[in-house]
């Protein structure tokens, strides 16, 4: 709350009588946000962090009535994350499940890792170096050298 005045949210009006203006400032401006779920860009508007507050984060309307745009936002960020974390989560489980009834299933010489099995997209891909021989460094390093030469 600020400055101690509580909003009587059927009036949009604080105690002390002012308006309460959070949404029409959020209305005037429309501006573009990138969304934390997609890499699309989404025009924001006040009726649709609206929606996202009340109708998938569960705030009540009088708590989002009293954040600011940036509180807002980090809120939305920080829910959006933790809704990303719980999904891979969901499908780790499941992953393992399907990975476990198929291993079962096959003979020791045939059973490959989880995640070889079942990538899933946020595996990060097993990037290991070559081996190279002895003259094969020397011709990197000497290359190296030229580019810092220059």
């Amino acid at each position: 709350l600020r400055g101690g005045a509580r909003v009587d949210t059927h009036r949009k009006r604080d105690v002390r009588g002012e308006h309460h203006t959070a949404g029409r400032e959020a209305r005037q401006a429309p501006k573009k946000l990138e969304t934390p779920n997609d890499q699309e860009e989404t025009k924001v508007t006040y009726e649709l962090w609206y929606s996202i507050a009340v109708g998938q984060m569960g705030m009540r309307p009088a708590e989002f009535g009293l954040m600011t745009a940036a509180e807002f936002y980090y809120a939305w960020v920080g829910w959006s994350s933790r809704q990303v974390e719980l999904q891979q989560q969901a499908w780790e489980r499941t992953r393992w499940e399907a990975w476990v009834l198929t291993s079962i299933q096959l003979d020791k010489k045939d059973r490959k890792p989880m995640h070889e099995m079942y990538p899933l997209p946020w595996d990060k891909a097993d990037i290991t170096p070559p081996d190279l021989s002895i003259e094969e460094r020397r011709e990197r390093v000497n290359e190296m050298l030229k580019c810092i030469e220059k």
